[in-house]
């Protein structure tokens, strides 16, 4: 694997205008919406890096700017930038588009954001008529905030669409789910090939996609890019040293303080811990035990956020106890 360019950066869903690998769900979506047998609450469910944002944002795209001047093109399935609402969106200014989401990492959505989402669901729409709301990151809907929702899911307004992203790796309100049309996102190994293909082609980075770690594949498209980049960050081509890119990767996460880099810390835990009970076996329960404690510590970062610096230690001993 060789060196991901210094300036490569993944853009974030909200500013992605490319989607790969979900042109057939994209023409099904359009075919039911010219039926009007598109379902007016959609989850979509799946593992987090999968695309689901992009897509919902994409697809949004194409119904807002269909009277538009350079509308959203089919033919390669592109957000043109300079597209009206596209612009109004990502500056947080399109009347007829809301979004609900957690402002910060692991971070209950706040009941006076659902307020402010039931006011404009009261509001007089521009033009089309038509109101779309995102709801990304639903897991972190608290009972009161989801209580609060139920009955705009459940009976929206007429022209009014919800499109409710869940990572699946998090538990959501039944209540919520049992109101909404679920359309479950997946990827195989093939699939996400493809995908990572084209976005290593979109990013220029400056390797060959035949040339990634296969274990990356148990992945996300979206985590395999971040954990990529991350790999370039601490100066690495590959993962042949875990337990160096462990200790690299902390020192990252140090000046960065994003959760990505947690997520990618833990990839590389599990990675690390099954090398060595493959290597020798007769240490498993050992090896087990210090995982556990590894992974729980970093967890208790990510969702307490307590003591980084003691926690750090503790997992920069037990690594270096292991080599």
């Amino acid at each position: 694997m060789q060196d991901i360019k210094k300036d490569s950066k993944v853009i974030d869903p909200l500013n992605q205008t490319n989607l790969f690998g979900y042109e057939n769900m994209f023409k099904d979506y359009i075919d039911l919406f010219n039926q009007n047998k598109l379902p007016n609450s959609i989850l979509l469910t799946g593992d987090k890096g999968s695309g689901k944002a992009t897509f919902v944002y994409h697809f949004i795209n194409y119904l807002l700017s269909r009277d538009e001047e350079d509308s959203y093109s089919l033919n390669n399935f592109s957000i043109n930038s300079n597209n009206k609402s596209f612009i109004n969106i990502t500056n947080g200014t399109h009347p007829n588009f809301f979004l609900l989401d957690s402002l910060f990492f692991d971070e209950n959505i706040k009941i006076e954001n659902v307020r402010n989402l039931l006011v404009f669901l009261r509001k007089t729409t521009f033009r089309s008529n038509m109101k779309i709301i995102l709801i990304d990151n639903v897991e972190y809907l608290n009972v009161n905030s989801s209580n609060a929702l139920l009955k705009s899911i459940e009976e929206p307004p007429h022209n009014t669409f919800f499109f409710i992203i869940h990572n699946r790796s998090s538990k959501i309100l039944e209540t919520i789910k049992s109101r909404c049309i679920e359309f479950k996102i997946f990827f195989n190994v093939s699939e996400k090939k493809n995908v990572i293909k084209k976005l290593i082609s979109q990013f220029n980075f400056d390797f060959e996609y035949n040339n990634i770690d296969e274990n990356l594949y148990n992945n996300s498209p979206g985590r395999i890019l971040n954990y990529l980049n991350l790999l370039n960050e601490i100066n690495r081509t590959s993962f042949d040293d875990k337990a160096s890119c462990i200790l690299e990767s902390i020192e990252i996460y140090k000046k960065k303080k994003d959760p990505t880099v947690l997520n990618f810390i833990s990839y590389l835990v599990e990675l690390y811990y099954y090398e060595l009970s493959v290597k020798n076996c007769k240490f498993l329960n050992i090896y087990s035990h210090n995982k556990k404690k590894i992974l729980s510590a970093l967890n208790d970062i990510k969702k307490f956020h307590l003591d980084k610096n003691n926690s750090f230690i503790l997992i920069r001993n037990i690594i270096s106890n292991e080599s």
